[in-house]
Order: C-alpha cells, then sequence, then structure tokens
C-alpha cells in the first residue's frame, strides 16, 4: 500500500497474523522498517518487488526493538544486500547482537522450572530461534537524532514495551512508523499490548510523547495504516 510519494506499508502474511513493515526511499538508498518473523523472506522480498524496487538494493535495515517477529528475517536480507546497515537504539543492540539475552525470552526462562509444560516447549523453540536471527547493528540511534535518509528520519525513543524500541517519524511525508508501541483500536492510537510488553507503564507515558509530534499518519507493525 503506497502511503507518502516514497514511502510503502508491506503487509506480510504469516501464520500468526500479518505483520506491516515499512519502505522508504530516495534517490540514495531504499530503507526497510523491521524484518518480519523468521521464514517470511520469501514474502517480504516479494512485497518489495511488488512496490516497484529490489530487494538487492536495500541500504539499511532499521529495527524498531529486538523481539523475533521485528528480526527474524534481517539476516537473509542481509545476504540478498550484503552492504546493507542495520540500525536499532543504542539501548535494544545488545539484545539484537546476542550479548543479552532478549527480554521476554528472559523473564520466561528465569522462571522455566516453575512453568506449564506448554511454556516450557515454547521456550525451548524460542531460545534457538533467537540464536539464529542474532546479527550486527552497525549503527546505534539515539533519541532525537535525526537520519539523513528519505527526507530526514526522526528516532524517537519509546520504551516500555522494550527498553529501547523505537518509532521513526518520515518528517518528510508525516509518517509514523510506529512498531509495536503503537496499536490502533477503532480508529483510536492505543498503547503498546499489556500481554506482551516489558513495561506497560512505562510504555503509556511513551504513547503520550508520541502524540506529541506532528505527524499525519500512523504505520502499527500489527494493526496496519491510520490517517489521521
Amino acid at each position: 500500500m503506497r502511503i507518502s510519494s516514497n514511502a510503502e506499508m508491506l503487509e506480510i502474511k504469516g501464520a500468526n497474523g500479518a505483520v506491516y513493515p515499512t519502505l522508504a526511499w530516495d534517490g540514495n538508498g531504499l530503507v526497510l522498517f523491521d524484518a518480519g518473523f523468521p521464514g517470511m523472506t520469501g514474502e517480504i522480498v516479494r512485497a518489495v518487488r511488488d512496490a516497484g524496487f529490489s530487494a538487492e538494493n536495500i541500504t539499511c535495515v532499521i529495527l524498531t526493538h529486538q523481539d523475533i517477529d521485528h528480526v527474524g528475517c534481517v539476516k537473509d536480507i542481509l545476504r540478498l544486500a550484503p552492504a546493507a546497515l542495520v540500525m536499532a537504539h543504542e539501548d535494544e543492540a545488545p539484545y539484537i547482537d546476542g550479548r543479552r539475552t532478549p527480554v521476554k525470552l528472559a523473564a520466561i526462562l528465569d522462571n522455566y522450572d516453575s512453568l506449564p509444560a506448554g511454556r516450557r516447549e515454547w521456550a525451548d523453540r524460542m531460545k534457538p530461534a533467537f540464536e539464529a536471527c542474532r546479527v550486527q547493528v552497525g549503527k546505534t540511534l539515539t533519541d532525537g537524532e535525526v537520519l539523513p535518509l528519505c527526507g530526514g528520519i526522526e528516532v524517537i525513543h519509546t520504551p516500555g514495551h522494550t527498553p529501547g524500541h523505537i518509532c521513526l517519524l518520515l518528517r518528510e511525508s508525516g509518517v509514523l512508523v510506529g512498531g509495536d508501541a503503537v496499536n490502533i483500536a477503532d480508529g483510536v492510537l492505543t498503547g503498546p499490548n499489556p500481554q506482551h510488553t516489558y513495561d506497560a507503564e512505562l510504555g503509556a507515558r511513551s504513547l503520550e510523547k508520541v502524540k506529541k509530534h506532528d505527524f499525519t499518519a500512523v504505520v502499527s507493525y500489527h494493526c496496519g495504516y491510520l490517517k489521521m
């Protein structure tokens, strides 16, 4: 779905429902925001092609945060576009590159012995899955930083869902890439899903922070597009 003159919302369907990465471009590069669950590479490549581009020409992958449904296909994309630069918030990088255990997986593993069998099985699957998705972050980002890409991409630190979650504001078009910090319910912006959030109170404060910015539309990673 074309959402501005230089941005496209991709719809990637999978067994756990659809996710909505964003693609943006200018004369110098092609930027992908988030990269789906593991196993979605083919769908992402097709969606990029349908938008009029080639995944081999991706120059930058910006990750809103560490969760496996956002980092799942980064390694595969880097095989197609080996010069692409991976970016994430400075607080998120250690979880993405493997120096630290992702926060939600760590919480499960800390209580592993007391978990019901189904949750232990989930943890047993997820631990190697996260390890397989580890990737180096080539550039760490900070709150308020403006990247000289696609007409200016402003970094907004929105902790809560994870410690280093970020939203990205495409200044030229006014589109906010909200990741999981922003959801949409009945046409209204809501905060991160409390069930899957590291710190729900902090996430609610981050939503209020986001609302103070000037944007004309939002892409929520699990809810899709909303024009304000």
